[in-house]
């Protein structure tokens, strides 16, 4: 018998750009509240790294890091709170983003995420689990977040930002504590470009 992927498996790294593809298949524009909703079905740490990359990728959407930063917030703000799922104004949920240039992107970081799943294992796993980890997590994400509102419009900020989150998030969804070390190490760069930058 084939053994199921849990929801937050490494095969979820690749699988949600599959759901992307289908959310982009069909309409010229798709709201952010049906881009969340996609995201979120996944687990935090899909949508952590999938916010990244679109981000990294897709930057050319003006306003998307800040769409995205503020996404990040209302995230670790539910994730402080000890809620699940993802609550949304009616103005950012009704927000739409171009299919092309987010099918685009998507392509792009699907290629990424097929290239990173096979350096994703379950190791350090105690930096991962708990709800100590989850709150300390929820609060970078927040920074990260507010990071790309304050400096969004400076070419290269919001990619940096982007880095440690998308660490952040593979860490989360393959359960690999190595990742989350890595996050937090590319932390430092994106805390100096974003000190600099203000």
């Amino acid at each position: 018998m084939t053994k199921r992927a849990l929801p937050d498996d490494t095969d979820t790294l690749t699988e949600m750009f599959g759901d992307l593809d289908k959310l982009t298949a069909v309409e010229r524009k798709v709201s952010v509240g049906s881009l969340v909703k996609t995201m979120e079905s996944r687990g935090v740490g899909p949508f952590y790294v999938l916010t990244g990359m679109l981000v990294t990728f897709v930057g050319a959407i003006p306003g998307l890091p800040a769409v995205a930063g503020v996404l990040l917030i209302l995230l670790a703000t539910q994730t402080l709170r000890g809620k699940r799922g993802l609550w949304l104004p009616r103005w950012l949920r009704d927000r739409t983003v171009s299919t092309d240039k987010l099918r685009s992107g998507s392509q792009k970081a699907h290629t990424l995420a097929a290239k990173l799943a096979p350096f994703v294992h379950k190791r350090l796993t105690g930096l991962v689990t708990g709800r100590g980890p989850s709150r300390i997590f929820a609060v970078l994400t927040a920074l990260c977040g507010l990071g790309m509102i304050l400096v969004g419009f400076i070419p290269g900020l919001p990619v940096a930002l982007s880095l440690p989150l998308i660490a952040l998030g593979i860490g989360l969804t393959g359960r690999d504590g190595l990742w989350i070390i890595a996050a937090l190490a590319l932390l430092v760069p994106g805390a100096v470009l974003l000190a600099l930058g203000l």
